[in-house]
Formats: C-alpha cells, sequence, structure tokens
C-alpha cells in the first residue's frame, strides 16, 4: 500500500511541471512578436492535458504494475531451515518392514495351506459321516445333521479309545472346539482336527488311528506342560455350564476334578496327603443330600453350585498343596474364597494336615 500511494504522487507531479514553464516565460517576455510566440505557444498548452491525461493514467498503470513486478523479481525467497525430521517414539522402520514382509509371506502360506484343506476337509467329513447313526442315513437326511448328541458322542470315544472319566475327555472336546458336554458339531469337528494334522505337519494322519495317535501324544503333554493343564481345566469349566447359567452345579464340577485330577495322569497327591479324595470328601460331607430313587437306586442332590472363581482357584490351591502340603501358605488374611478357607479348617480337625509347633485347628472367627 505504502509503495501505491507514493508511486500515485510521483506522477501527479509529473503531470504539473510543463504548466509552470510557460507561464513564468511568457510575463517576462517584452517583444511583441515573442510575446505573440509565447503566448499562442502558451494559449495552445491548455489543449494537452486532456490528451496527457489520458496517456498519463496509462503510463500511472503500467509504472505501477512495472514498479509492483520489479519489487517482485527482486526479492529473494526467504531460506527455509532444514528441520530434522522427528520420527514417532519407538519408529522402527527396519522391523516394520520385516513385518510387512513376513505378512505377505505368511499370506501366500496360507493361502497355499488353504487350497491343501480341501481334501483334508472331505476326508475329515467322511469321518463325521461315519459317527452319524444309521436311521439317519436311511432317511436321507444325512447332508442336514451338523452335530451329533451325547449318545453318539460317547460312541465317537469309544471309537478313540477313550475314557470320559479321565481328562482325556478334555482333550478330545478342546481338538472339536465342543461348546457344550454332550454335543460336538461338524464344523468343529472338522477345522479342529484339520489344524491338528496340518499343524503336526504329517504325523497325524486323517483317520481314526491317527486320532488315537494324537490324543496319546496330547495326555503325556498334560503332565509336562502347566499351560495346557490349564487351558483343559478351563475348558472343562466352559463346556460343564448348562446356559444361561454362569455357575457349575456341583455334583459336575466334582466329577470333572475327578477326571482332571485322575490318579494315573494327573494326580492331585503330595508325599502324605490324597488331596483329590480330601477334597471331594469334604464337598460330599458338606453339600450331598443322598435319597431313594424311583428304581431302588441311591440318588445324590447336591445343594450348591461352583462359580468360575472358586473353579480357578481351586486349581491354584492345588498347584500349592503340592508344593507345601502343610498348608503353611493359607492364611485367613488371604484372598482365598470361603470355600477353601473352611477346607483348610476340616482337614486340620480331620488330621489330615500335620499340625506345626502347636497350631490350633481352629479357624478364629
Amino acid at each position: 500500500m505504502l509503495r501505491r500511494f507514493f508511486n500515485s504522487c510521483f506522477h501527479k507531479r509529473t503531470e504539473l511541471s510543463p504548466s509552470k514553464s510557460p507561464q513564468s516565460g511568457g510575463s517576462t517576455e517584452t517583444d511583441s512578436s515573442d510575446a505573440t510566440c509565447v503566448s499562442s505557444k502558451s494559449s495552445h498548452t491548455p489543449n494537452f492535458p486532456r490528451a496527457g491525461s489520458r496517456v498519463s493514467s496509462r503510463q500511472e498503470a503500467e509504472a505501477e504494475a512495472h514498479t509492483s513486478s520489479a519489487a517482485s523479481d527482486h526479492t529473494m525467497p526467504k531460506p527455509k531451515k532444514d528441520k530434522a525430521v522427528r520420527m514417532p517414539k519407538g519408529w522402527k522402520p527396519y522391523e516394520r518392514s520385516q513385518k510387512a514382509a513376513r505378512y505377505y509371506a505368511d499370506t501366500q502360506d496360507k493361502d497355499a495351506a488353504k487350497a491343501n484343506l480341501g481334501p483334508l476337509k472331505a476326508k475329515l467329513n467322511q469321518l463325521f459321516d461315519e459317527l452319524i447313526p444309521g436311521t439317519s442315513k436311511a432317511d436321507g437326511r444325512l447332508v442336514a445333521i451338523d452335530e451329533i448328541n451325547a449318545e453318539q458322542c460317547m460312541e465317537y470315544f469309544q471309537r478313540l479309545g477313550t475314557n470320559p472319566e479321565t481328562c482325556e475327555l478334555f482333550i478330545v472336546l478342546d481338538v472339536v472346539q465342543a461348546e457344550t458336554m454332550g454335543t460336538i458339531k461338524r464344523a468343529g469337528f472338522v477345522d479342529g482336527w484339520a489344524r491338528a494334522v496340518a499343524e503336526s505337519q504329517g504325523k497325524v494322519t486323517p483317520d481314526w488311528s491317527g486320532q488315537r495317535q494324537y490324543l496319546q501324544s496330547r495326555m503325556a503333554q498334560v503332565n509336562s506342560d502347566p499351560a495346557y493343564f490349564k487351558r483343559l481345566y478351563d475348558l472343562a469349566f466352559q463346556v460343564s455350564r448348562e446356559p444361561p447359567q454362569k455357575a457349575v452345579n456341583m455334583g459336575v464340577a466334582v466329577a470333572c476334578w475327578e477326571a482332571l485330577y485322575e490318579p494315573a495322569t494327573h494326580p492331585w497327591r503330595s508325599a502324605t496327603v490324597d488331596w483329590l479324595g480330601a477334597w471331594t470328601a469334604y464337598l460330599k460331607d458338606k453339600f450331598s443330600v443322598s435319597k431313594a430313587g424311583p428304581e431302588g437306586n441311591v440318588e445324590v442332590e447336591w445343594k450348591r453350585t461352583v462359580s468360575k472363581d472358586l473353579w480357578s482357584q481351586t486349581r491354584l490351591f492345588a498347584a500349592k498343596t503340592m508344593e507345601d502340603e502343610t498348608l503353611s501358605f493359607w492364611s485367613e488374611d488371604q484372598a482365598w474364597p470361603g470355600l477353601i478357607d473352611e477346607f483348610v479348617v476340616w482337614c486340620r480337625e480331620k488330621g489330615i494336615v500335620a499340625m506345626k509347633n502347636g497350631e490350633n485347628c481352629e479357624m478364629e472367627e
């Protein structure tokens, strides 16, 4: 704005300067001829301002444009400061490129694996069809059957030589991705065994003998791998619930504990104490009621359920008792469930746990 203001003032002054000199010359001349010439010249001067004004305005615009363009041409750009590129915290481009390469490699491997799973899943579907009762096949309902019930599950366990009263039961249910105790779905059977065969890299064959071999290897892992045992332990609670219930019937929970801690596979027994026997005896003594059944047999009713917290804490308590059968790790100030606290007192009252330094077997009220 200031540059334009100065340019406009400069052009106005140049327009006024020619008109002043003739007036001063005309007033000093004494010769008539010269005066005539001067007067004629001065009289002719007023004819120029209109044309001159038009030329002056054009020149003014051109000069203004020229000045602004010249100023912009000679204006040097400010040098930009080089700023160091700041990487985000923890940025590791090399690792990211490696992860991307692994991702595409894994994607290609998965695509190739999916292509190879077609014949494998077809074979597993044939095995599942063998578990469907013959009456259903005769009725032509084979395609519509996508799950087997408890009776067919027992026949399946017999094919595998599985004892459903041991930890083997939960190994099978884990492989076939079972959601409940007495039901196996076709999708879980096919996908679960296809994954087991693929992970074994050809060591497990998609037939009954291959499945039996796989289960035997898993049984050996139960004692050597605590994480795998925990997985089966948590699965036992999940499949034992009756939806929409969030807890498990005490009788079913006792049966699951007896299967998971079966003496031949994963015993809950320390050097001098049979903890599984003591635990189940305590629960039966406290929560079970025996009565005669309609056929003269004895039926047992349970008065309590087992929550998820009690189920999980019992596994931790069992692991502690295997390390210290004197129960010195236990304290009533700790956050054990009340049922476990009462079990400790019961063990001391029954003399199952040896007293140390004259401990009082009674829990303080």
